[in-house]
């Protein structure tokens, strides 16, 4: 098992960074490659069974989506091929269409595998909780934003929202998805606070019998987040 982690060292926010940390205490035998900005991505020549991208400052948002746009047809081969990618928080907006930064007047283009835009004003923030349903899997996420995604991914979202909100607020799915590729706005990080979703996703990657790290724990505490999630007095 192979797993590469992009640009860590500078894609870090918002505690994403411990999605790639979950794989590794769960899977010590797994090949980590951690592939530095200034790398060509394994990806490129070699085949890795998962890909992940954190959260990152719009700065550099933009130098990734240069790298990432000529490797469009790469990461969607590797998805035809069954391989898990997975981007988190703003990382997801890269792969859509083009992102606007209403702020600082700029515009970039991004991958382009899915088709959205993505709006990002530093002057609204939306931050809030989403509970919902992915491969009949309960998933719990936050979201800390500056971004509001708009498109249609009614027949290709990642995950049928229960509370909270989804593409923007007005949508009830989040995210998108193709085969095993996976664009979500949520953070958190995602995989550790999701030990059930995590350990079918690693099914998905090949890792027959995958078992989350401190699985007990991880479970009695997600159990515990499920209900606070689910419980009407808890504010979104």
């Amino acid at each position: 098992m192979k797993i590469e982690v992009l640009f860590s060292e500078i894609c870090n926010q918002f505690g994403d960074p411990q999605n790639a940390e979950y794989l590794r205490q769960s899977m010590p035998q797994a090949e980590m490659i951690y592939t530095p900005l200034t790398d060509e991505p394994y990806f490129v020549s070699g085949e890795p069974d998962v890909i992940l991208l954190g959260s990152m400052s719009e700065s550099i948002q933009r130098r990734v989506a240069g790298i990432l746009r000529p490797l469009r047809d790469r990461l969607t081969a590797l998805a035809d091929a069954g391989k898990v990618i997975l981007f988190t928080g703003n990382a997801s907006d890269l792969l859509g269409k083009k992102i606007t930064y209403v702020t600082e007047k700029l515009e970039t283009e991004g991958i382009g595998i899915f088709d959205f835009t993505v709006t990002t004003d530093w002057f609204r923030r939306v931050n809030g909780k989403v509970i919902g349903e992915a491969d009949g899997i309960t998933v719990t996420g936050f979201r800390s934003q500056f971004a509001e995604m708009s498109g249609d991914n009614s027949s290709c979202g990642f995950i049928k929202v229960e509370r909270g909100f989804g593409l923007n607020e007005k949508s009830k799915i989040e995210g998108f998805r193709y085969k095993n590729l996976i664009a979500t706005q949520l953070i958190g990080p995602i995989l550790p606070l999701n030990p059930l979703f995590c350990e079918h996703l690693m099914e998905l990657a090949g890792a027959a019998g995958f078992r989350a790290a401190f699985r007990e724990e991880a479970i009695a505490a997600y159990d515990q987040r499920v209900r606070e999630f689910r419980d009407p007095s808890t504010a979104f």
